[in-house]
């Protein structure tokens, strides 16, 4: 059966743990039922470890350093799409497909992005997280599509911080039946966290908040196949970036990148794992070769491709080619801008604010995580002063070294390597008109600015 409609279902903060990526005490039965039917993509990355601008990326198809939202949207934060970013439910209005969204949306300008019929959940707090509440969003999407032909977004909360003025006594009320009791004795520590009884309860809560997006993923798929919509339908599972902890979220470390991916296709047989790199630039050339929308119609200059080769053939060795990373703020006041090459095996970062410390969000630096950070120096896989503080450009071998600790970049037996590097990574910034080029200009790097560049003529970056 051919595809017919796209579920997209975007998680929060959430990691590679569930059963299906290895995780030995994650409760996800319907995530991993869903894997069973689907490729799972062990080597998938978001663009940036934040919320608003990935959310963006994923909708535009462009780095956020082209689509312009890039950090946060809502409130003083107020960053917004360009006016001048194609979108793709702007791309679906000229088509037979009805796009809906339900949930959280965490981009902007409405207008920018055009659904035909949205059920917001954003605010309240309770809204934002309550399952119950999304599942209702979600029966009205369906029921305003009908019969046709669709695209639709879902959002959770979860597996977020809840924090602000959220009633736990609700939760507690709704999750009573689903959430699992996480023993912290035997939660798993990441190896870049110090091991200490708050960050075993902050990790406890964590994974009690993955149950719950696992309960939002089994609802929305028995919702699809209530309504006989799920079995033409190209399932797409995700999240905007990596947990809400120090050294992941909003930061340049592949805790912050690394992210579960899992798509189901009505025609191609599941049960696969693939170690395609890929990243979220990707998505939106997937959904929009699986809704067969005509190539003339596509948004121009989108620097990812279609993942839908993949599902056939996981095997391919054509997607081993390194992807890319662009971050620039998450909050207003972290303004954090970096740009990475991730290989299959080494990583190449600019960090273009090198010269000032990493600023935390509001959420990690209030975080038990964190406080045990202060208060212990961090762990031996990556101190304080590991996680503040960066290098001008660094280089790393991931295999040897997962965590990041030795910067090789001076290593003279890897120069040709390094160069090689970073010579890819400024010419895709070239390619996505990276304002950013201009601090690469100032400090020498470039031999003019990029606006009066001949991409196709010139021939060697000066060092």
């Amino acid at each position: 059966m051919p595809v017919n409609n796209v579920l997209l279902m975007i998680a929060d903060d959430w990691s590679p743990i569930a059963g299906c990526y290895g995780d030995p005490i994650a409760h996800t039965p319907h995530i991993d039922k869903l894997a069973r039917q689907s490729t799972v993509f062990d080597r998938a990355f978001c663009t940036t470890p934040s919320c608003a601008a990935s959310r963006a990326n994923i909708l535009t198809g462009q780095y956020s350093h082209t689509h312009g939202q890039y950090g946060h949207c809502q409130g003083i934060h107020g960053f917004r799409t360009l006016p001048s970013m194609k979108t793709l439910p702007e791309v679906l209005r000229s088509t037979p497909v009805t796009s809906a969204l339900a949930g959280k949306t965490h981009f902007a300008p409405d207008e920018s992005y055009p659904f035909d019929f949205r059920r917001e959940l954003m605010k309240p707090e309770l809204a934002k997280f309550s399952n119950q509440h999304l599942s209702d969003a979600i029966e009205d999407c369906l029921d305003a599509i009908g019969s046709k032909q669709f695209f639709l977004l879902t959002a959770s909360g979860y597996p977020h911080r809840i924090g602000g003025d959220f009633d736990p006594n609700f939760a507690t009320q709704e999750f009573s039946g689903i959430d699992k009791s996480y023993n912290p004795e035997t939660i798993p520590i990441p190896e870049y966290l110090p091991d200490t009884p708050a960050v075993r309860d902050d990790l406890c809560e964590y994974y009690r908040y993955i149950t719950r997006f696992d309960d939002f993923v089994g609802k929305t798929l028995s919702a699809l196949e209530q309504k006989d919509r799920l079995r033409d339908t190209l399932v797409i599972l995700l999240s905007d970036h990596g947990m809400p902890f120090p050294g992941a979220k909003a930061s340049s470390f592949e805790a912050g990148h690394n992210c579960p991916l899992i798509i189901s296709h009505p025609d191609i047989k599941g049960g696969s794992h693939t170690q395609s790199l890929v990243n979220w630039c990707d998505i939106l050339p997937t959904i929009l070769e699986a809704l067969r929308v005509p190539l003339e119609q596509w948004p121009e200059n989108m620097p990812g491709r279609s993942l839908l080769p993949i599902l056939e053939d996981p095997d391919a060795k054509e997607w081993l080619k390194p992807v890319a990373y662009s971050h620039s703020f998450h909050e207003i006041v972290n303004y954090f801008p970096y740009r990475a090459l991730r290989g299959p095996r080494y990583k190449y970062i600019r960090n273009l604010a090198y010269q000032s410390p990493l600023p935390l969000p509001t959420d990690l630096f209030d975080s038990p995580a964190y406080h045990a950070i202060l208060s212990t120096g961090g762990s031996a896989e990556r101190t304080q002063e590991r996680l503040l503080h960066h290098d001008r450009e660094g280089f790393y071998d991931l295999e040897e070294d997962p965590f990041e600790k030795r910067n090789l970049i001076n290593d003279p037996e890897l120069q040709g390597l390094i160069e090689s590097y970073r010579q890819q990574l400024t010419k895709l910034r070239r390619e996505t008109n990276d304002p950013w080029l201009e601090v690469d200009f100032q400090e020498g790097d470039l031999p003019q600015r990029h606006n009066n560049m001949d991409l196709e003529s010139e021939k060697r970056l000066i060092r």
